[in-house]
This record gives C-alpha cells, sequence and structure tokens, in this order.
C-alpha cells in the first residue's frame, strides 16, 4: 500500500499545479453562481477546493505555490469567519465570503500553473482574446443607455447599438462603472504587446484588441477607468525606459503651473468641459460618501460592518446616505474604504499589503528585466495592478464577485511574473531532487522485496 502510494505521487507529482488550476476554474463558478443552484452545491464547492490544497501538500510538500504575499493574503481569509459572526445579515455577507474565497483559489492556480509551467505567452493570448469578448458583451449587455457623461463625445454610442444581452444574475444590465473599470484592469496586455513587443504580427494583433477594447471603454463613460488607464501607460513607459520620467515630471509641473494660473473657477470650467457637467456634483457627493465611510471605519474599526451590508446598515446608522424607497448605497465608491468598513482595519491592511506587494515586487521584475515572463507581460502586469490601484481611489469595482475573480486572477499573474529565473530554476531542481529521491525509495524497496 505505501508503494503503491509513493508511485501515484511520483506520477502526479509533476502535474500538481495543473490539477489544483483545474479545480480552481471548476469550483470557482458554483461560488459565484450559488444562488442558483442547489443548497449543497456550494458545500461541495468549498470541499473540492479544500481537497485540491491537501492534493498540493501530499503530493508537492506544500498546499498551495508560494507567493510574496502569502501573509496578507492569510490575513484576509482570517477576517471572513469574523464578518460572518459580527454581520447584520448573514444571507448578504456569504455572497462576498465565497466571491473572496474563488478569487483567492483563482491567484493560487494560476500562480502556481504559471511558476511550474511557464505559460506565459499563452495567457498572455488568452487575455488579448478575453478582452475582446468582454468589449462585446459590454457594448451590448450595458445599462443606463440614455446617460451622456461626456459632452464631447458626437454621438450616444448606446443610440446606435441596442441592448442585446440581459444576463441572467443580473436581467438590467452591466454598470458601465464596473464594466469600465474591467476592461481597464485587462486592457494593459494588449497595450504593452503593441508598445513593447518586437514582432509585428504580435504587435498588430494587440492594436486591434487594445483599440477594442479603448473604444468600449470610452463608450462606457467611466472617467475612472479612463484615468486609471493614462496613469497606468506612465508609469508603464517609465518603467520600461526611465527617460519618460522626464515627461511625466514635465507634465505634472505644467498641469500645476495651470491651476495656479487658472485658479480653481478656471480649472472647475475645463473639468466640466471635458469630464461632463456633472462631474463637480459627482465629486461632491463621493467626497461626502467617503467622510461618511470614514465615519463607518472609526465606529467598528476591529471588525468592519459586515460584509457587504452596508445597504442594510446606512439606512439605520446612517441615514444621510439612502437612495429613493430608505435603500442604502451599496458601496462607499472607494476601495480601500470600502474593506476598511466591510471588514475592519484588519481587512484594510491585508488588502493594502497585497496590493504593495505585488506592486513591489512587479516593478522589481520589469526594473531587473528578470523572471521567466516575457517583459511586454511583466509590464502589462505592472499597468493592471496600477490601473486597480488608482480605479480604486474613486470606485469599488471588486465589490462586485465576476470583477474581483478577474482582478484576483490578475494578481495571481503579478505573484508568477515577479518570480526570478534563478528562483524558478531552484524550484525546479527541489522538484527533480524529490522525485530522484522517490524513485531510489521505490527502487530500494523492489529490492528489499526480492
Amino acid at each position: 500500500m505505501v508503494r503503491l502510494m509513493r508511485r501515484v505521487r511520483h506520477r502526479l507529482h509533476p502535474a500538481t499545479s495543473l490539477i489544483q488550476f483545474v479545480g480552481a476554474v471548476a469550483c470557482v463558478p458554483i461560488l459565484l453562481f450559488y444562488e442558483f443552484l442547489p443548497g449543497w452545491a456550494a458545500t461541495v464547492a468549498l470541499a473540492g477546493l479544500a481537497l485540491i490544497v491537501c492534493l498540493g501538500w501530499a503530493l508537492a510538500g506544500q498546499p498551495v505555490a508560494r507567493t510574496p504575499v502569502d501573509l496578507p493574503v492569510l490575513m484576509l481569509l482570517l477576517t471572513l469567519p469574523v464578518t460572518m459572526w459580527v454581520t447584520p445579515d448573514r444571507t448578504l455577507t456569504l455572497a462576498h465570503v465565497y466571491k473572496v474565497v474563488a478569487g483567492v483559489a483563482l491567484f493560487y492556480g494560476v500562480a502556481g500553473l504559471l511558476l511550474k509551467h511557464g505559460w506565459f505567452g499563452l495567457s498572455a493570448a488568452f487575455i488579448s482574446v478575453l478582452i475582446v469578448v468582454l468589449a462585446l458583451v459590454v457594448l451590448l449587455g450595458s445599462r443606463g443607455r440614455t446617460t451622456i457623461k461626456l459632452p464631447w463625445l458626437p454621438f450616444n454610442p448606446y443610440a446606435v447599438v441596442p441592448q442585446m444581452i440581459r444576463p441572467f444574475w443580473n436581467p438590467a444590465g452591466f454598470n458601465p462603472n464596473i464594466a469600465g473599470g474591467t476592461l481597464a484592469m485587462l486592457l494593459p496586455v494588449p497595450l504593452a504587446y503593441t508598445l513593447f513587443d518586437r514582432r509585428i504580427v504580435v504587435r498588430l494583433s494587440a492594436l486591434m484588441a487594445a483599440l477594442s477594447a479603448g473604444a468600449v471603454l470610452l463608450f462606457t463613460q467611466s472617467r475612472g477607468a479612463m484615468v486609471a488607464v493614462g496613469t497606468a501607460l506612465v508609469v508603464m513607459l517609465v518603467g520600461r525606459d526611465r527617460r519618460w520620467l522626464i515627461l511625466a515630471a514635465a507634465l505634472v509641473i505644467g498641469s500645476l503651473i495651470g491651476v495656479v494660473a487658472l485658479g480653481a473657477e478656471g480649472v472647475l470650467e475645463i473639468v466640466a468641459d471635458v469630464a461632463g457637467g456633472n462631474s463637480w456634483q459627482s465629486a461632491q457627493g463621493r467626497l461626502q460618501l467617503w467622510a461618511q465611510g470614514w465615519e463607518m471605519v472609526r465606529d467598528f474599526p476591529l471588525t468592519g460592518i459586515g460584509f457587504g451590508v452596508a445597504v442594510r446598515v446606512m439606512p439605520l446608522r446612517y441615514p444621510a446616505f439612502t437612495q429613493v424607497g430608505g435603500e442604502g448605497i451599496e458601496h462607499v465608491h472607494n476601495l480601500y474604504l470600502q474593506m476598511g468598513v466591510d471588514l475592519g482595519l484588519p481587512g484594510l491592511t491585508a488588502m493594502l499589503a497585497t496590493l504593495l506587494g505585488l506592486l513591489a515586487s512587479t516593478w522589481r521584475a520589469v526594473q531587473g528585466n528578470r523572471g521567466p515572463a516575457p517583459t511586454p507581460l511583466t509590464i502589462a502586469i505592472l499597468g493592471a495592478l496600477v490601473v486597480f490601484a488608482v480605479h480604486g481611489i474613486t470606485d469599488s469595482i471588486t465589490f462586485y464577485a465576476k470583477a474581483h475573480t478577474i482582478a484576483w486572477t490578475l494578481f495571481g499573474l503579478a505573484a508568477a511574473v515577479r518570480q526570478p529565473g534563478a528562483a524558478i530554476e531552484t524550484h525546479i531542481a527541489r522538484s527533480e531532487s524529490a522525485i530522484a529521491t522517490t524513485t531510489e525509495t521505490l527502487g530500494g524497496d523492489s529490492e528489499s522485496d526480492t
């Protein structure tokens, strides 16, 4: 029996990361759509995730692939039982707990797969195709089709393209800001390959994907997403070549001079002309909402109010921000403040540590031009992280489960591209050493049996 287990381990060891990735991909949709499935489905999915963790421990000697942000991710997971304990509405909170579990499962599944097999080119191609498909889905499925936020658009794009897609989990259609933020996170990948890849065919293909996604992003009129992509593009250029830092500094200094010269009223007029007449009112509303969110963090600093229950808590304790009909606002339109509201300061600390850790390691990989991933993909993942961080200042797209899983999948890519080539070789050498040891043990057992 012992020999049989060793042989099974010997055979399955090279495929451990692939098995864990496939298992995560199979379980994640169940957790995201558990409300539409039988009650036992989510339990089976959680048991499946626990099984693949145990499988990794048995076959590879560690439950999941090691990343530079294991501790903050563990800290984030530890906040989940606490939020289930304090929440006033477990039904609402459970959906957000499942989305975090699903996101972390994809994070480790993607990181482990790429660290073991190095399928970075395939990953970049998949993202480029995915963003084109998502752009088409967003174009045909977004709601708010009569709203014009950007006055300089020559026409309302949604007046030309009718809403043809109504997802079963949200028949009203996709929120344009959330859809725009999701596209913005993926857009740095085709942008990086358009700008930095040396193969003309790859650059042309990436350019078409970037133009398609960029046009739909413009149609969503998500101003926060557009600013985030612009910021990411600057960071990507500076990361690739420090000389771009001179231009970036000149733009910042020029902007400051313009603000001083025009004064507050002149700046506001320009903002209203470019970003829409309602932009100032929107900014005022967000500032007031952030102040109320900070009040919630102060009231519940250690545990938060409970994951996803702001819509229930606001009408009772913070009635200043309620919608028509007495409903509260779902989130406070700030990623970082939202984590503090939902999970308290421990959750906010875990999220910040995860994001800053991935940003730092990816920036080092870009600057050192090291790691197993192609340089354009490394720069692209850096851009995706910047989009997530900047867009999070004015919105919280990961409040919604589908965008959350895409963000954590990109986090998994970031955890893989940061890995230096030497560390990869060490990891492979250890694996080969373990396999050799197992083979010798099996050989010794066979000889002793005879």
